[in-house]
């Protein structure tokens, strides 16, 4: 365990300084000003000297990775110490790098910014369906996993929702990530984020019936 966790660590340091090696290598290609953020319709209204963009990518990038590493530490329930939780800390580490990466690279070949909402989008629901496999089996804590007052107070409760929210964030994932490339540009923000939403909404939802069905077996 201990030699794959350490394999674990470098990968996802690597992971981390990957985005920032790339931005060196590309820095004189780069725009002086490059769009950081974009309106739901795709329409970029938030910009960053490159300089500050590049500062902001390290600091946010070594704040994400050390807030998950010792995360565990800080858990009350000490559920977080699993090979699961690994996992779910490389995947996230993926996405954030992968997303870093694309920025620079959209901005650096001056990309239409419709590839680089689609591919951001793309990522973001293939995020979703990746953790939700993870969630299946995630253990009672504090801080990971579909936290609400129903799941937190019973432990079957906590397994039932996320044994079913965790399919519903794998099917709508891998659905929206399908749509990005289906749906006009117009409408794809809106249909994808919608498909998220649900799939979070609906665990949360379940988990209050449950609870309550639990009580009331309780009470006969």
């Amino acid at each position: 365990m201990k030699t794959n966790t350490t394999a674990a660590e470098v990968l996802m340091i690597t992971l981390v300084l990957a985005p920032l090696a790339y931005v060196a290598l590309i820095w004189n290609e780069l725009p002086t000003e490059i769009a950081t953020h974009y309106t739901i319709s795709g329409k970029p209204d938030g910009w960053m000297r490159k300089e500050n963009a590049a500062l902001f990518l390290g600091v946010l990038s070594v704040f994400l990775y050390l807030v998950l590493r010792y995360l565990p530490n800080i858990d009350p329930k000490g559920h977080l110490q699993t090979a699961n939780f690994l996992k779910m800390r490389v995947l996230i580490t993926l996405f954030f790098s992968a997303i870093n990466g694309l920025v620079f690279y959209m901005a650096a070949h001056q990309s239409d910014k419709n590839k680089l909402i689609s591919s951001l989008l793309a990522l973001t629901a293939l995020l979703i369906a990746g953790l939700g496999n993870y969630m299946t089996t995630v253990k009672p804590n504090y801080f990971v996993g579909i936290r609400t007052p129903w799941t937190l107070q019973s432990d079957a409760v906590w397994r039932k929702t996320h044994q079913m929210g965790g399919r519903w964030m794998v099917a709508g994932g891998l659905l929206s990530a399908v749509l990005v490339f289906v749906v006009p540009m117009p409408y794809t923000v809106g249909v994808v984020v919608g498909i998220i939403l649900l799939s979070t909404i609906i665990p949360v939802v379940y988990s209050y019936i449950y609870f309550r069905q639990e009580k009331a077996r309780q009470l006969s």
